[in-house]
């Protein structure tokens, strides 16, 4: 399994390739993983054991995408 940088760098690329600005993917970024944290954060009050939030990061990775298009709309793809 990649490591928690590996999957948020390859989300970076992935986003910036689709044309989204530096600036929104590192915010899109952040949230997801503070989301993740929070998760966890949360889970833990419940009982849960160890730190999950690697179990949430990859799901919320995905929903970052929405939250960069909910923020700015959809991205202008780079001219090739």
């Amino acid at each position: 399994m990649a490591s928690r940088k590996q999957l948020i760098d390859a989300r970076r690329k992935e986003l910036l390739a689709k044309g989204y600005q530096p600036g929104i993917v590192n915010m899109a970024l952040d949230w997801a993983q503070g989301s993740a944290q929070g998760m966890a954060s949360y889970v833990k009050k419940l009982g849960g054991d160890g730190d999950l939030s690697d179990q949430f990061l990859p799901q919320y990775l995905k929903d970052c995408e929405k939250w960069a298009k909910a923020i700015v709309g959809e991205p202008t793809p780079p001219e090739t």
